[in-house]
């Protein structure tokens, strides 16, 4: 059996490579535990993502995508804001009916850049995020 003959200081080289791979995966194994469900933001939860991935979206849909999501959390946070700070009578009735525009801005913007099979998945995801949001804001 032939033995490869390495000279020591490609030896050394070889030795602090596998070194530093294992640091990597060590260090990325123990970064992927940290990583806690319940800590995620209710619209990148596991259940979600599920939907998600299952779209299937391209480049520029994944951009629109991270755009009009950004727009509609925006939008509800300050929904939720402005109609407390109005105050008055029937504030959850109004906060409802304000989320619900926001919701169905998002869903009009993203079926129009969507085929028709990622529709059905994206429905799951609409559908999933609104019970998500309403159960964090608990």
């Amino acid at each position: 059996m032939l033995t490869p003959n390495f000279s020591l200081p490609r030896r050394h080289l070889l030795s602090s490579l596998l070194i530093l791979i294992l640091a990597i995966t060590s260090s990325a194994g123990h970064a992927e535990s940290a990583i806690d469900p319940a800590s995620l933001p209710p619209w990148l939860k596991p259940e979600l993502l599920v939907h998600l991935v299952a779209m299937d979206l391209n480049e520029s849909q994944k951009a629109e995508f991270r755009e009009a999501l950004t727009e509609c959390l925006t939008g509800l946070q300050s929904v939720v804001q402005r109609e407390i700070r109005k105050g008055g009578v029937d504030i959850p009735r109004r906060i409802k009916r304000a989320t619900n525009r926001e919701y169905s801005k998002l869903d009009k913007r993203m079926k129009a850049s969507l085929a028709e099979p990622q529709l059905a998945p994206w429905a799951s995801y609409l559908e999933g995020l609104k019970v998500a949001m309403a159960e964090s804001a608990v």
